[in-house]
């Protein structure tokens, strides 16, 4: 897991512990997560030195530990003020976004340019036509099908993480999750590059993915996985269980949380109702040998034994 994978479960785990609802069997869990590893450890220290910089916790160690009975009130401007900092320290990427979906929404959307995108859930983007004559679009979070509007005099440019897509009209579908952008061209052709400067083509009928933001080799178009979610459908085809879960979280409001590295990749194969997510945690329970804590707005994944 990277590190900011990582901070953001810390970061949940921080809101949970000191939120006066936690259970015992929560704060087990949570201990147990952090000690997973020294990077776990490591994540969590960190997010409780800047949650204690806003006054909510005086000593990192103290979050394990149940919670005090007597609540320490703050003067009313300065407690406002903390939560509005940590509403947009935990606000998702692209908060701010010209253009968004809730979890579970999908939309049509079209540009002013007669670009026609289609938007899977909790996707957020932000789009300019600049005064350079480029269309641009940058993918904060979410997976978006493109049906640009064909104009070479105004290249259309994306950009998703480290990805760097440059098109002048063509269709394609572009899937951020994580550290991972995925490109699936189903018609015409796009220019590619990423963090390094590499360039390349991809033409309709391949696709290609960016891993810790560099381009990896071009592979054929697997069109019923990579397009599925356009037709109602979830198809994993020996997919580890975390980018499973990401899938989930942009069709149900649940976060999940790995109590254990062996758990994160286990292999899912599958097809499965996009508006059915709890089908997925079934099947995923009947065939893998893990376990499902379901706590309120919080998945815990760990493995049995």
């Amino acid at each position: 897991m990277n590190e900011p994978d990582l901070r953001s479960q810390a970061r949940e785990w921080l809101v949970l512990l000191n939120s006066g609802r936690a259970s015992a069997a929560e704060r087990e869990a949570a201990e147990r997560w952090r000690q997973i590893s020294a990077e776990h450890a490591s994540a969590l220290a960190e997010v409780e030195r800047l949650w204690g910089l806003l006054g909510h916790v005086e000593r990192p160690a103290a979050v394990v530990q149940p919670l005090p009975r007597r609540v320490r009130r703050w003067p009313l401007p300065l407690a406002t003020a903390a939560c509005l900092l940590l509403a947009l320290w935990l606000a998702p990427p692209g908060w701010h976004a010209d253009v968004r979906t809730e979890v579970g929404e999908i939309r049509e959307v079209t540009l002013e340019d007669g670009s026609l995108l289609h938007l899977n859930g909790a996707t957020a983007l932000d789009w300019n036509a600049n005064a350079e004559g480029q269309r641009r679009v940058r993918l904060y979070r979410g997976q978006v099908d493109f049906q640009v509007a064909a104009d070479a005099s105004h290249p259309f440019i994306i950009e998703a993480g480290d990805a760097r897509i440059r098109v002048t009209g063509t269709r394609f579908d572009v899937n951020l999750l994580g550290e991972q952008v995925m490109l699936a061209v189903s018609e015409g052709h796009v220019q590619v590059s990423d963090a390094d400067g590499n360039e390349r083509a991809v033409q309709a009928g391949e696709q290609v993915t960016w891993l810790a933001g560099r381009l990896q080799p071009l592979q054929p178009l697997d069109a019923a996985r990579a397009l599925a979610w356009q037709r109602g459908r979830l198809v994993f085809r020996d997919r580890p269980l975390t980018e499973v879960f990401e899938e989930l979280e942009r069709q149900q409001a649940q976060r999940v949380l790995f109590l254990d590295g062996q758990a994160r990749e286990l292999k899912v194969t599958g097809v499965f109702a996009l508006n059915d997510p709890q089908a997925v945690l079934r099947a995923i329970e009947t065939a893998l040998p893990v376990k499902l804590t379901r706590l309120p707005g919080v998945l815990l994944v760990s493995s049995k034994g």
